[in-house]
């Protein structure tokens, strides 16, 4: 698991207030219990995490893991 996978895994967990050792990239959040406003919380709290701007096109985008790493990673380069 890559740091930025990690700090992605960590702010999900957080935003949610789970503990899953378990998460993998497919791993939604609505596996972890999450809705649509949470999913919000989770966009915000990446943003911040990243000092990135995530906008709403690839927000919609992100509904695990993965998707949320992938986006992370395009709004760095």
């Amino acid at each position: 698991m890559s740091d930025i996978e990690k700090r992605v895994k960590g702010v999900i967990e957080k935003v949610l207030q789970v503990k899953d050792r378990d998460m993998t990239r497919e791993t939604t959040i609505a596996d972890l219990g999450g809705d649509s406003l949470a999913a919000l919380g989770i966009i915000s709290a990446l943003e911040q995490e990243f000092d990135v701007d995530i906008p709403d096109e690839d927000a919609q985008a992100i509904s695990s893991l993965g998707t949320a790493v992938d986006i992370v990673k395009k709004r760095l380069k």
